[in-house]
């Protein structure tokens, strides 16, 4: 089973590295490649736990149907067939994580109603021949764009010293770079000069993790 670990490699060279040898979903096909799985799990978990947060569970329930999630994909990507033109994988994984969020809250006599105004197909499906109603594939693609710069700032976030991030999130915040300068005992320049290595950083892993993923 996967576990939820930091992918292999975590430098961007090791990981463009590893993007060239194998993609990601070509990988997991072999369910004994714990590497594999523990990228998957990197990358997913978290898309997949604000996909469940969205349709209504509180962070327990939507713990749980994570590992739902994820256990479906275990069992299903060894024998898919990723044909990235058809650009379905996402749509599938929203459409596995609606079925078990409706399916658990009825098992509990609770309302679906952030469910209803979406049409979910049988779960059953595998992701090459799932279809995916295009406002769930919507749905997936608008959560997977604010997904995006919250994964790469994880995976960037060890490439800098702790001043370095801390002055890009309290620009980020909105506070005036005279004051972060004053806060962490840097000249006002560094700020700004922090920020851009930082936003520059982040840009790129976005790019990175757009195309790759």
């Amino acid at each position: 089973m996967p576990s939820d670990e930091s992918p292999k490699g975590s430098s961007p060279e090791d990981i463009s590295e590893w993007v060239t040898r194998r993609t990601l979903l070509r990988r997991v096909k072999d369910k004994s490649d714990n590497d594999a799985w523990a990228d998957f799990t990197f990358y997913y978990r978290k898309y997949i736990y604000n996909l469940v947060r969205k349709m209504g569970l509180s962070h327990h329930d939507a713990e749980e149907i994570v590992q739902s999630v994820i256990l479906k994909a275990w069992n299903v990507l060894p024998t898919f067939d990723y044909k990235p033109e058809k650009g379905r994988f996402r749509g599938w994984l929203c459409t596995v994580a609606g079925n078990e969020t409706r399916n658990f809250l009825r098992a509990q006599g609770r309302r679906t109603a952030p469910l209803e105004s979406l049409e979910w197909e049988a779960e059953e499906q595998t992701p090459e021949n799932a279809t995916v109603r295009p406002e769930i594939e919507k749905f997936a693609q608008q959560e997977w764009e604010s997904y995006l710069p919250e994964l790469a700032w994880k995976t960037i976030s060890t490439e800098f010293e702790p001043q370095v991030l801390k002055c890009f999130q309290l620009f980020a915040e909105g506070v005036e770079a005279r004051e972060i300068a004053k806060r962490l005992g840097i000249a006002e320049s560094s700020v700004y000069v922090y920020k851009k290595r930082v936003q520059d950083r982040l840009t790129q892993e976005v790019a990175r993790l757009q195309k790759e993923l």
